[in-house]
């Protein structure tokens, strides 16, 4: 299959922005892409400088904003970074493993504007997640935070990450982020990148991804959460047949526990691969992978690139004089990524496996 399209309508402005302000994190998980360790690393923003980048944000386009690590409760300044970016209209959430929270943490973060927090969850088990994430009692600080997490009335999404290792446990993790009262749950499918390529054995073949993603789309269908993918372009199909299966119900009278209807599949059609409801595409409801068209990652040294998982650099905010506009228009991998087939899979992927993003995953 071609990998790429003559033209892919893009919008003028991203929508969605990972901002790994931090790469310093306590744990020392098994996928982790970045490799983080408990260390200082050259080349952090400092304080104006995360400013700057907020004002460069705003002016834009007011995205919303995710404080991704590493560990973003690492830097002690996250809660001015926070409350910078929401008074300049910008929407700004969190993701951390929540080791760090406290009670006044989590007044902390709702005071700053952070709108909601993500949480992962990688296992059904207690000794499965420690395993996973690389220290003691993992699970444990995790399930005390999300608990201060709701004690602070800030809504929480659990982020599990898809593998060999988990993909068996999967009902039992949905069934535990229900029962913890998660707002959302999203299945990130393991891309082999950083750490994670050491164990790149573990990601799932095509039946075994195939199977895991059926199953998330029927329940999502039934689910009292709301559920989606990251990292699974594939699973647009597998949700316009649920959706059709909805539809089908409805004909006879029929409805599932929370009554998907074509217009709620529309809706998650939308908003795959994405916290808004406004898709970054003009003119088509599924565009594949959102990197640097509607989605871009900014590392903890102002690197531009179009996802976490795919390493290649789009631009340097700093050597930019923070003119983040100016790199998003015009850098060649983000070009490149606006005429990618959206169904040649992940990019990352392709990248992981084969060194040619275009190319296509080969599964």
């Amino acid at each position: 299959m071609n990998s790429k399209l003559e033209t892919f309508p893009t919008r003028n402005s991203p929508r969605i922005i990972a901002w790994e302000i931090t790469r310093r994190c306590g744990l020392k998980c098994r996928h982790c892409r970045g490799a983080a360790r408990d260390c200082d690393y050259d080349g952090e923003f400092s304080t104006d400088e995360c400013f700057k980048t907020v004002e460069a944000l705003a002016a834009f386009s007011k995205p919303m904003i995710i404080l991704t690590g590493g560990e973003p409760l690492m830097r002690a300044d996250i809660f001015d970074v926070a409350r910078y970016a929401t008074e300049r209209g910008c929407r700004v959430v969190l993701a951390t493993c929540g080791h760090l929270l406290t009670a006044g943490i989590a007044q902390r973060l709702k005071a700053s504007g952070v709108m909601a927090v993500s949480v992962s969850l990688d296992a059904a088990t207690a000794e499965a997640h420690n395993a996973f994430r690389g220290v003691e009692a993992a699970y444990e600080k995790t399930l005390a935070g999300i608990d201060l997490l709701k004690q602070a009335g800030l809504p929480f999404q659990i982020n599990t990450t898809v593998s060999k290792l988990n993909v068996d446990e999967l009902p039992q993790i949905l069934e535990k982020a229900v029962e913890l009262g998660a707002s959302t749950m999203d299945f990130f499918f393991f891309v082999p990148t950083g750490r994670g390529s050491e164990i790149a054995g573990f990601a799932l073949d095509p039946a075994e991804r195939d199977r895991a993603l059926h199953w998330i789309a029927a329940q999502a269908r039934t689910s009292t959460i709301r559920i989606k993918t990251t990292c699974a372009p594939q699973y647009k199909r597998f949700l316009d047949e649920e959706c059709q299966r909805s539809e089908s119900l409805k004909s006879e009278g029929l409805k599932s526990k929370v009554g998907m209807d074509v217009v709620s599949c529309n809706s998650e059609l939308e908003t795959l691969n994405s916290e808004l409801e406004t898709s970054p595409t003009q003119n088509s409801l599924f565009r594949g992978c959102m990197g640097g068209r509607g989605f871009v990652f900014i590392s903890h040294t102002g690197i531009l690139q179009p996802c976490g998982f795919l390493d290649l650099p789009c631009g340097d905010l700093r050597a930019a004089n923070f003119d983040f506009g100016q790199l998003y228009r015009n850098a060649g991998v983000f070009k490149n990524m606006r005429t990618l087939n959206p169904f040649a899979g992940c990019p990352a992927r392709a990248f992981a496996q084969t060194g040619d993003y275009l190319s296509g995953e080969p599964t």
